[in-house]
């Protein structure tokens, strides 16, 4: 048997991308030929993932939904099994105003989640969240399969020049959020609360903002400008980093701050518990239910509130144990091993349906 995955990018490193070369190579464990086809390709990918047009139109297939892409108004083409992976598409009023082509694919994808509804057999999402938001379009056979996240990977080299540079002039706590510098993320709200946790609670902590800017400009300069409008020190945006730069911020980070207002799944707060550090995390979209109960969630956006919660959760070693333990048990939920066994159970039971 086949099933082909067919996305709109395969990009190198992104959780994605990644997800569709474990699915393949969890497929092919279980004796599912599985090819990766995709519009856009990164060179280093090439020799595993094939163009788009290539795809065949009479085998079964896994759409990557995450982004408008013109091959959704292929999937109808399609006579065998058709099969959805949601993976959420952030609303484009983030970005109107910052990044017009991206508020339009966003807009785009919108309307071709609908549009698929009436030609996909089965859709897998990777969050509850996201599965809602199937369930309310109106798809009607929906299943939640946890993204695979290859976790080996924050095992490997990180960065050691740059984490004993952190180290050496670390003085207070470093606080770290890692994603996309983009509107939806709300960096401009864990600039705010560190200016107070700051203020009255620890003069020498630092904010490190790890992520790509990209395409993001305005808001990055905006960012810039609310830093120098109050005189802020010790905020750094990285802009894009090689991974084991990542991981060096990750191991030197003392805790890890989310105010993002819309994530499908996020990955960040999974990687965060990897390196066992105390989570704070704004109660919104998909974050409470990949968070669980390895962090704490708070309701409202009172920088006041949130900083004295980094100085509570700093210093309460007995409340950070019990945080790392948690997590110990939410991380074997998200495992490799488990996500991998999720999707091939649901699969396998679509196909037994067939």
């Amino acid at each position: 048997m086949i099933i082909n995955q067919l996305l709109p990018a395969m990009s190198y490193g992104d959780a994605v991308s990644n997800s569709a070369i474990n699915m393949k190579i969890a497929m092919e464990r279980e004796g599912i030929k599985s090819n990766i086809y995709a519009e856009h390709i990164h060179p280093k990918l090439s020799s595993i993932v094939r163009p788009a047009h290539a795809i065949p139109k009479d085998q079964p297939v896994i759409y990557h939904l995450a982004i408008g892409c013109d091959l959704a108004y292929e999937i109808p083409k399609f006579t065998n099994k058709r099969m959805l992976l949601y993976h959420n598409i952030t609303p484009s009023h983030y970005f109107k105003g910052y990044d017009e082509v991206s508020a339009e694919l966003c807009d785009r994808g919108r309307k071709e989640l609908v549009f698929l509804k009436d030609y996909i057999d089965v859709a897998f999402a990777d969050s509850g969240y996201n599965k809602q938001e199937l369930d309310d379009v109106g798809y009607e056979r929906t299943h939640v399969t946890p993204i695979i996240i290859n976790y080996e990977d924050y095992e490997g080299r990180y960065n050691q020049e740059l984490f004993k540079k952190l180290q050496v002039s670390k003085k207070g706590a470093d606080i770290i959020f890692v994603g996309r510098i983009a509107p939806n993320k709300k960096q401009e709200d864990l600039i705010k609360t560190f200016l107070i946790y700051k203020k009255y609670f620890d003069q020498d902590a630092r904010l490190f903002l790890v992520g790509s800017y990209n395409r993001m400009e305005r808001y990055h300069e905006q960012l810039i400008g609310l830093i120098r409008q109050f005189g802020i020190e010790d905020v750094y945006i990285t802009g894009h980093v090689p991974f084991d730069d990542i991981l060096a911020y990750y191991k030197n980070a003392d805790l890890f701050l989310n105010m993002s207002e819309h994530e499908g799944f996020c990955v960040p707060i999974l990687e965060a518990m990897k390196f066992k550090l105390p989570i704070l995390a704004y109660k919104e979209a998909a974050v409470p239910e990949t968070l669980g109960n390895g962090g704490i969630l708070f309701l409202e956006k009172d920088y006041s509130s949130v900083a004295s919660l980094i100085m509570v959760l700093k210093n309460d070693t007995k409340l950070q144990k019990q945080i790392i333990d948690n997590q110990e048990e939410r991380l074997k939920y998200f495992s490799k091993e488990n996500a991998i066994a999720i999707f091939i159970s649901k699969l396998q039971h679509e196909l037994a349906l067939s």
